[in-house]
């Protein structure tokens, strides 16, 4: 995989977070995957994890990314990212994200770790 097959991924991984598409999410990861978040304070199966992921965008909350900045390595990249969301009422919170991948031959991400802003992220389940 070339750092530009990396980067697509990448970038189709996280439109379809801002589409509520978690099928196409689930897609880029390969079986077994993980994701850990400091919040949790585990790795628990992408399966598993998707659920809450969603929950953090329903009820009519939008998710965009903006301030993306990312390093590309051989078989890994890492991206730093404020999370916007924005709630039907119209109430904003932005979280601070940074999130490391960790890629197979065949493209498929293996294992996420997720860094967050938890304050902020406890502002938007308030």
């Amino acid at each position: 995989m070339t750092a530009q097959d990396l980067g697509h991924t990448v970038d189709k991984l996280f439109e379809a977070a801002e589409c509520n598409d978690w099928t196409a999410f689930a897609a880029h990861f390969a079986p077994g995957a993980v994701l850990y978040q400091n919040v949790t304070g585990e790795a628990v199966p992408i399966e598993q994890a998707i659920p809450g992921l969603a929950a953090l965008v329903s009820g009519g909350t939008t998710l965009r990314y903006e301030n993306v900045r990312r390093l590309v390595g051989e078989c890994t990249v890492t991206e730093f990212h404020d999370a916007v969301f924005t709630r039907a009422n119209g109430r904003v919170v932005i979280a601070d994200i940074c999130v490391t991948l960790q890629f197979d031959n065949q493209g498929r991400i293996t294992r996420a770790d997720e860094y967050l802003d938890s304050r902020a992220v406890a502002g938007l389940l308030a």
